[in-house]
């Protein structure tokens, strides 16, 4: 199992991506659809004596243009067949909901000019990655590389359609399930089945919650090899509590519009621009406070607020 680190053009950095050579070659994720992204897999595949011809499968962990971007390009050249999970298929179809997130923003009375901000920067998204149709994996199923088996977990918050793998020789692919010293952000998403608002950050504890008991070591897709798991996990966890009692206590004092209480907690990052990332963040502890009953959402003539009961 070889890393191959892949620029993006994103905040993040760099993303991690793995190549196992065994009976098959197989690519675990592969970056964004840009020139410098292709000329890097090209070269750390040229490293190991390989071309793109010679690739087997790829497998996705998730539908984000800095994980699945170039699958199609190296698809089409190699003929690998191509796994995800089909809660990513509006993702993978590079169909981005602009409407569902239009509507939501809409009904928490955030100004046209901030939500028309939001929907560009989805679109933007669109340039660095291709459209794909993977074949369809699921909780429970197995991949495997000849030699090496591992085994599928629906791990949503994310992403809807996120999924580790995770090797009976103890080391977990993990997309962006797990970051050592990166917080992975719960993003607003849909259902595809639906077209409902999932509540990330609750599923996404959940799916943290999956790691407590694994021993061995997870390959991220961004940042560094992480071979504590279950610590690295309950520090995320415990970060996601305090974070939610401080929410709490502000809610406590008097009742907030989603807009508001993110620029009461994250006022520099609002200012910045990073106004999607805040609002998803907000967002889930709201809904966590309203799943455990002790915030309430308020509708009157002022819109939609929050309370803390």
């Amino acid at each position: 199992m070889f890393p191959v680190t892949i620029p993006t053009p994103f905040a993040v950095g760099p993303v991690h991506c793995y190549l196992i050579r065994d009976e098959k070659k197989v690519l675990v994720d592969c970056g964004p659809y840009t020139e410098d992204a292709w000329r890097h897999m090209t070269r750390a595949l040229a490293a190991e004596g390989l071309e793109v011809s010679d690739l087997d499968e790829i497998w996705l962990t998730h539908g984000h243009p800095d994980h699945f971007g170039q699958a199609a390009k190296l698809a089409d050249i190699s003929g690998a067949r191509i796994y995800g999970h089909r809660k990513e298929r509006s993702n993978f179809a590079s169909e981005n909901d602009r409407e569902l997130f239009a509507d939501f923003f809409d009904a928490h009375g955030l100004p046209r000019s901030a939500i028309q901000q939001m929907v560009e920067q989805l679109d933007w998204l669109q340039q660095f990655q291709l459209p794909v149709t993977p074949e369809w994996v699921g909780v429970g199923e197995h991949l495997t590389s000849g030699t090496l088996s591992f085994r599928v977990w629906h791990t949503p918050g994310h992403a809807a359609g996120h999924v580790v793998f995770a090797g009976d020789q103890g080391v977990v692919f993990g997309g962006d399930l797990l970051l050592k010293n990166i917080t992975t952000n719960a993003l607003i998403n849909f259902d595809p089945d639906t077209g409902e608002r999932n509540r990330s950050l609750l599923q996404y504890r959940l799916s943290l919650q999956k790691l407590l008991p694994y021993e061995g070591y997870l390959l991220p897709g961004h940042d560094e090899v992480i071979y504590d798991i279950p610590e690295v996990a309950r520090h995320h966890l415990q970060d996601h509590e305090q974070r939610y009692r401080e929410i709490c206590s502000r809610l406590a004092s008097r009742a907030y519009t989603l807009t508001e209480l993110a620029m009461a907690m994250f006022p520099e990052a609002m200012k910045s621009g990073d106004t999607f990332l805040v609002l998803s963040e907000v967002i889930g502890y709201l809904d966590w406070g309203i799943n455990e009953d002790q915030i309430e959402e308020i509708h009157d003539r002022k819109g939609i607020r929050y309370a803390a009961f």
